[in-house]
Order: structure tokens, then C-alpha cells, then sequence
């Protein structure tokens, strides 16, 4: 049974059936598909100024937050009492919780020093993933299966709708909805249902490993990551394209490493070397038909884009002092980033650690530090391989950019897969250990699944 099933205290509260278990199940499915189809864009066309520079403090938290939030009170509530129940699901997630409530305090550091404006990244980017995580574990392990298998699926239709844009050379939401005067770049870089291209690449390099988690035949897994590994091209990042070489040699040096071994047979290595030349060939041949792309082999060069990326460094040099400790408000953050040469109306400072220690100081920066720690340790003790690797590129790739200092949706899509690959991985070891007992040779594919 699940760790953190319902405690019996009549048949509703121990049935995970009941109308209001089920009720934090289905907010937390809305949740998580309204982050993954509600970007900042989509939502300004609908009339809500998330991320515009006006618009009530409610306004500027996602509609997913909300859902996200409700569900894990809801599936807290549930079960007892509130707050009895939290601390209950403290202790037997201690690493997740103490996330959490580092972030918390961080956040209540940031806006006890400069005010609450301009901080409500703080509950989107690095508090959801905790809250969404601590829901999906309280859910049975076939709905946090369920769950991961949703995600991916939203993943593949917003890959679709990437190469869709591409191909047409239209966006499905505009790009910069509330800059009229906003001129289309060339080449064009898809941008689907999660916003920005940049936005769109490390979610999906994040999530590529979990495709071969999915419990379907290798034939639908394989053409599912051809299907992402297109989408990556279309996003236009030179970082991913880094991030999927990487994938790319690992996986190489695991086939090369069990071909050695004696694990392949004459027709599965014959099969797989003409398949893969076949395939390589074929996803060459659509690259320079469509133009899929074309973003990153026309820009692989230094450029302004990577210039700003060391710019941030010069930051510092006007960072000392009590600044240093205390930290600095974003109006003077935007202020020391024109001087060195960022234009904080186009550009950022993209690095979050750089970031984030401007704004926080030394003392909110370890409270920051602290608690992203605790995350990667629960998520690396819980994750299996291919998301522990998935989880080392997020982090480094998210390094380069302000991921984690704005409103961003990688980390949560990250953490919430790691949590409900848990999921298929216990099920797969009580398979395994269910064909031993019976005298069964244990199917490889299962552990995998």
C-alpha cells in the first residue's frame, strides 16, 4: 500500500474514492494541465495580466497555483485534521517540506526588505513544485502513474503544435501580446502553449527522459522522443541542443556498454545499426526540408545572447557592503544591470544564482541555497536514473538563464515527474520480485516502465 494512504478512520476517510479524495485528484490534474497550456501569453489574450506590469497582486499568481493549492489542502483535509495531517506528511517528507519552508521564508525575507512587488515568482516557480509534489504523493500510485502519463502526453501535443508553427511560420498565441509593435524574429522560433521558446526547450529537454518511462510499446517510445527531439529544434535553443548531445552519448555508451556484454543479439545489433542510420537519415532529411532548426545552425556563434550571459558576472562588481548581506531591491537591480549593460526592458540577468543573491543577500541567499539542496537530495533518493540525469541538465541548463528568478514551469514539471516516477518504478519492483516468487524470469523492459 501507499506510505501515505488515508489512516482508517472510517470507511470515507480511508476510501481514496471518496468525493473529496477524489475532488484534490482532479484539481490536481487541472492544475498541472492549466500550467502546461496556460503560458503567460495565452493568459494576457484572455484578459489576465499575469505577467503585464499592472494588474492586482491576485492576478499575478497562475491559475494553476490556485488549483494546485486546493487539492493539496483538500487531500490534506481529507484524511483528518489540517494541520495534524501536514506535519504528519513532514515527517515522512522531510527533505520536500524543508524546501518548502525554506522558499517560504526566503520569500518573507524579500518582501519584508523591499515590499511584495515584483516577488510573486516566489509562489509559481519555487513553491509549486513542492505543493504539487506533497499532493501527488498523498494520491494512489496508479493516479501519480496516471498523472505522469497526462504530463507527457500535454508534453507531445505542445511538441505538435511547436512543429505545427514552424512549418506554417505562425504562432498558435502571440509571442509578445501586449508589444504591438513587436517584430516577428527571423528565423522563427516555435513558441506552442508554453510561452517562450526558451521556456518551451528546458521543459521539454527536462521531461525527454520520462518518455521511456511511459507503459507503452517501444515502438510508440521511440517515435514519441523523435517527436521531442524535432519540438527541441523548433524551440531554437543552443543550450538544449547541448543538453540533448549529452542524452545522445550516454545513451550510446549504455548501448555500446551492453553490446559488449553479450546483450544484444547478431539481429538485434544488425537491426538497430540500419534502423538508426535509417532514422538519423530521415530526421536529417525533414531538418532541411522544413527548416526545423534553422534557429540554432544559423546562430551557433558567439552573439549578444551569450554576451549577456557573462555581463551578469559584472553585476557584482556593484554588489558590497551591507548590500551584500541584506540584499538589493529590484528597482536597483534593474538599475545596476543598465550600467553594466543589460536593458532590463529586453534583456535580463540570465543566471538566477546571480540573480537571486542580488535581491536576497547572503542571508536569504543561504535560505534559497539550503532549501534547493534539500529538493535535489529528496528528488535524487526517490528518482529513477533516467530522471536523476534529466534532473543534473535542468539544473545546469537553468544555470545559464533566469529560470528560477521569474515566472517560470520547468522545476515544476521536474519535480512532479519525479514524484509520480516513483510510482512505476514500485510497480515495477513488486512485478520483478512477483516473477520471482513464481519462478519467472524477470522481464527487462518492466523495470523500465
Amino acid at each position: 500500500m501507499n506510505s501515505l494512504a488515508p489512516r482508517s478512520r472510517g470507511v470515507l476517510w480511508a476510501n481514496p474514492e471518496a468525493p473529496a479524495y477524489r475532488m484534490a485528484w482532479w484539481l490536481l490534474v487541472a492544475g498541472m494541465t492549466a500550467y502546461m497550456t496556460l503560458s503567460a501569453s495565452g493568459l494576457y489574450v484572455l484578459g489576465i495580466p499575469y505577467d503585464a506590469p499592472y494588474g492586482s497582486f491576485p492576478a499575478k499568481l497562475h491559475p494553476g497555483t490556485y488549483l494546485l493549492t486546493l487539492s493539496w489542502l483538500l487531500a490534506l483535509g481529507s484524511r483528518g485534521h489540517l494541520i495534524a495531517e501536514a506535519v504528519a506528511q513532514a515527517r515522512k517528507e522531510p527533505l520536500l517540506s524543508g524546501y518548502l519552508v525554506c522558499m517560504v521564508l526566503a520569500f518573507l525575507w524579500a518582501a519584508a526588505r523591499h515590499g511584495p512587488g515584483g516577488l510573486a515568482f516566489f509562489f509559481d516557480t519555487l513553491w509549486m513544485p513542492a505543493v504539487a509534489a506533497l499532493s501527488a504523493a498523498l494520491q494512489p500510485r496508479h493516479r501519480q502513474r496516471q498523472l505522469l502519463v497526462a504530463m507527457m502526453v500535454l508534453l507531445l501535443l505542445n511538441s505538435v503544435l511547436a512543429l505545427g508553427e514552424v512549418v506554417l511560420g505562425q504562432r498558435l498565441i502571440p509571442l509578445f501580446p501586449e508589444r504591438p509593435d513587436y517584430v516577428e524574429e527571423y528565423p522563427f522560433r516555435a513558441s506552442a502553449l508554453i510561452g517562450h521558446p526558451l521556456s518551451n526547450a528546458l521543459a521539454t529537454i527536462a521531461l525527454l527522459p520520462a518518455i521511456f518511462l511511459m507503459p507503452w510499446p517501444t515502438f510508440w517510445r521511440l517515435l514519441a522522443a523523435v517527436l521531442l527531439v524535432l519540438a527541441l529544434l523548433s524551440f531554437g535553443s543552443r543550450a538544449s541542443l547541448a543538453g540533448l548531445a549529452f542524452y545522445g552519448l550516454l545513451a550510446c555508451a549504455y548501448l555500446l556498454q551492453r553490446a559488449l556484454r553479450g546483450g544484444f543479439s547478431y539481429l538485434q545489433l544488425t537491426g538497430g545499426l540500419v534502423g538508426g542510420v535509417f532514422g538519423l537519415t530521415a530526421l536529417g532529411a525533414l531538418v532541411a526540408i522544413t527548416g526545423v532548426g534553422d534557429r540554432i545552425f544559423a546562430n551557433l556563434s558567439w552573439d549578444q545572447s551569450a554576451s549577456v550571459r557573462l555581463l551578469a558576472w559584472d553585476v557584482l562588481a556593484y554588489f558590497n557592503g551591507a548590500d551584500f548581506w541584506f540584499g538589493i531591491p529590484i528597482t536597483s537591480i534593474d538599475a545596476v544591470a543598465l550600467r553594466v549593460g543589460i536593458d532590463p526592458r529586453y534583456e535580463a540577468i540570465e543566471n538566477f544564482w546571480i540573480y537571486l543573491l542580488l535581491l536576497l543577500g547572503l542571508f536569504g541567499f543561504s535560505l534559497f541555497v539550503a532549501g534547493l539542496s534539500m529538493l535535489l537530495l529528496s528528488m535524487w533518493k526517490k528518482s529513477p536514473p533516467l530522471l536523476r540525469l534529466a534532473m543534473v541538465v535542468h539544473l545546469v541548463l537553468a544555470s545559464g538563464s533566469n529560470t528560477l528568478s521569474s515566472k517560470s514551469t520547468s522545476l515544476l514539471y521536474v519535480v512532479v515527474a519525479i514524484q509520480c516516477a516513483t510510482a512505476f518504478v514500485r510497480s515495477a519492483q513488486q512485478q520483478k520480485q512477483q516473477q520471482l516468487r513464481a519462478g519467472e524470469r524477470p522481464t527487462v523492459m518492466g523495470a523500465w516502465r
